[in-house]
């Protein structure tokens, strides 16, 4: 019964939410981390991934944010260039 309370606080807080939205962010939890130590051979894992695939779905298969993945693909290739 308290998750159904749950679920109504967090449509109630974020209107675009649906009931079934907020019950999976309950199961999911609010903000996941999974995995923040990403290594050289992963960053260059990205790079040749990107050739065929979004920042958004290289993201989902290291558990990180589109923006985090073009920053570190971005930084690597910086410090490779100096």
């Amino acid at each position: 019964m308290k998750e159904n309370f749950y679920a109504l606080l967090i449509c109630i807080l974020k209107p675009d939410y649906t009931i079934d939205m907020s019950l999976q962010v309950m199961i999911d939890g609010l903000f996941k981390k999974e995995n923040t130590t990403i290594r050289k051979p992963d960053i260059e894992d990205m790079i040749r991934l990107k050739r065929e695939m979004t920042y958004k779905e290289i993201g989902e298969i290291y558990g990180l944010s589109k923006q985090a993945v073009y920053r570190r693909i971005k930084r690597f290739k910086e410090a490779i260039a100096v």
